[in-house]
């Protein structure tokens, strides 16, 4: 064997070794940012009597009748975010009217908002809790406020989920890009699943 072909050998499971360790430390990158990304934060507000868990890493921002909001600042130009809002109710009233309409007035809350603004459907729920509850689809066009954004109008799809708890209602709100709705859909309703709403501490 000459020393040639030795050199070759050794550079080739040089390379290897090389290669490997660059995978394993892209696996382990990986495997923290998942953690991470996992992880959950909570927030308990006593002046509205909501508790909700949400992602550690997510923003959350603060919003005029917004009682939680929170969103993904690793999804992209146009993140998916949360958002709960909360609305006295007539305990005694028929539920599903009731739930109906905070669905009809978030919708109309939101096309005077949003551009190209569409209600989908409203439906019943699963329950939650054992508890009924109302659900509204809709979609919408995001687009920058900015004219000279370089940023590209998109498809974003939404879902509204009405419950009732000790006189309110309460409408937990998911809005995501079209491309990765549905696996955002399932992050949502384990955070509708984790929320828990008691009476706000300013009433008697």
């Amino acid at each position: 064997m000459t020393l040639q072909s030795v050199r070759s050998r050794r550079d080739r499971w040089s390379d290897w070794a090389v290669i490997a360790l660059l995978v394993v430390a892209l696996l382990l990158g990986w495997a923290v940012m998942a953690a991470a990304r996992g992880q959950r934060a909570t927030l308990a507000d006593p002046d509205t009597g909501l508790t909700v868990e949400y992602p550690r890493d997510w923003l959350v921002q603060s919003g005029e009748g917004v009682a939680f909001r929170a969103v993904d600042s690793h999804s992209g130009a146009w993140p998916t975010a949360y958002e709960v809002h909360l609305s006295p109710i007539d305990a005694s009233a028929p539920l599903t009217p009731a739930l109906t309409m905070a669905l009809n007035n978030a919708s109309l809350t939101r096309a005077r908002q949003s551009t190209a603004y569409r209600l989908l459907e409203i439906l019943p729920g699963d329950d939650v809790d054992g508890q009924p509850t109302m659900e509204a689809t809709y979609a919408l066009v995001a687009e920058a406020e900015d004219p000279l954004s370089q940023r590209i109008p998109a498809v974003m799809l939404g879902l509204d989920v009405a419950l009732a708890r000790d006189g309110q209602a309460a409408v937990f709100s998911l809005v995501a890009p079209e491309d990765s709705f549905a696996d955002a859909e399932r992050s949502f309703r384990a955070f509708v699943r984790s929320a828990e709403i008691a009476p706000p501490a300013s009433l008697p």
